[in-house]
């Protein structure tokens, strides 16, 4: 809060104090001679101005407090700070007269103050004026601090992001089965598919490792990383993984955030039905602002997989970059999944 430091006890004890001595300090300069100070020094005078100095702070803490608490002039900023001074000005006008007054008029029992009157107030006006630069200062360090700690949790968030992007490309099942595939060619002396198959893995991690650092790329660059994906599950399918692409938009022109169509592939994968003996068939069109994945349904029995889980994981990817969410529609007959593709204007506010 911008007037934490002004509600401090320490501050509000010393901050007066050591002003009144500085503000005596400086009407003796102007009344009197440097040899003559000492000599005209009087205990009285400074408990005045001590006194003058603790009402006047106290007063502008509760005008900054109640000021920084209403909701005016919140859009523009400097007529804010002119109204503020200006207040600032009238309650060291009122403050000081006022208490000059009834200095004069009950404790010294003078009524003609009008050169001490003009002399305190030009010195209380710049008290006043240090007190609110002081406060503004401090409010812009403030918010200056606050922007960094907001920085730094972005920081976090999106290290945070990166790591479970990275779990997610870096599926040790798909691994582990291409490895087995290449070794079965192997041992089946088929040289030269276990040399595609090698192929087409390396080829799949070098462009997921290409993307590693791309907050979003073409929907083109992610075809060409699915189709290497394909070419290696399709071993163990016996090509029954289609993926019937009918983009009326060329693919250079949608963009998305990395792996989020590789992802929805793999979840369609993982809980539809599809092996040697059973073919998935998955159309992509584009609908609006989205990515549609539509299939048969014929959802596996297996009860360890987690659509919601899955889905819960492309949406924290796409959160970062889209306000929309992708969604799973599900009928007796066919099921359809959308995923938001990523507006450039919208991600480069």
């Amino acid at each position: 809060m911008k007037t934490k430091y002004l509600n401090q006890s320490l501050y509000r004890i010393f901050a007066p104090l050591i002003a009144g001595l500085f503000v005596y300090i400086l009407l003796l300069l102007v009344f009197d001679r440097l040899s003559e100070i000492i000599n005209n020094f009087q205990p009285d005078e400074l408990a005045f101005l001590i006194l003058v100095n603790y009402i006047l702070f106290e007063t502008y803490r509760l005008w900054i407090n109640a000021f920084e608490k209403s909701n005016r002039f919140i859009s523009a900023p400097y007529i804010k700070k002119s109204f503020l001074f200006l207040g600032s000005f009238i309650i060291t006008i009122s403050v000081v007269s006022l208490c000059l007054w009834l200095y004069f008029n009950y404790y010294i029992e003078m009524s003609s103050f009008g050169s001490q009157l003009i002399s305190l107030l030009i010195v209380f006006i710049l008290v006043g004026i240090l007190f609110h630069l002081f406060y503004i200062s401090i409010s812009f360090l403030d918010k200056q601090n606050s922007l960094l700690l907001q920085k730094e949790e972005l920081n976090r968030r999106n290290i945070q992001y990166e790591l479970e992007v990275f779990r997610n490309k870096i599926n040790p099942d798909f691994l582990y089965n291409s490895l087995e595939g290449i070794i079965s060619l192997i041992r089946k002396n088929n040289v030269d598919q276990a040399e595609k198959h090698i192929d087409y893995l390396a080829l799949f991690y070098r462009r997921i490792l290409g993307n590693r650092y791309s907050e979003i790329i073409s929907l083109e660059d992610e075809i060409k990383k699915i189709e290497h994906y394909i070419e290696i599950q399709n071993y163990l399918y016996a090509g029954n993984l289609v993926l019937d692409w009918q983009l009326k938009t060329s693919a250079k022109e949608i963009m998305i955030v990395p792996n989020t169509v590789l992802q929805t592939i793999n979840l369609i994968e993982q809980t539809q039905l599809v092996n040697a003996n059973t073919k998935l068939n998955i159309k992509i069109e584009i609908e609006e602002e989205y990515i549609c994945f539509n299939y048969k349904s014929s959802a596996r029995l297996k009860g360890d997989i987690r659509p919601n889980s899955l889905l819960d994981s492309i949406n924290h990817s796409i959160s970062f970059y889209s306000n929309f969410k992708a969604i799973i529609i599900e009928d007796d007959k066919i099921n359809m999944m959308k995923i938001p593709t990523v507006k450039l204007e919208n991600h480069q506010a």
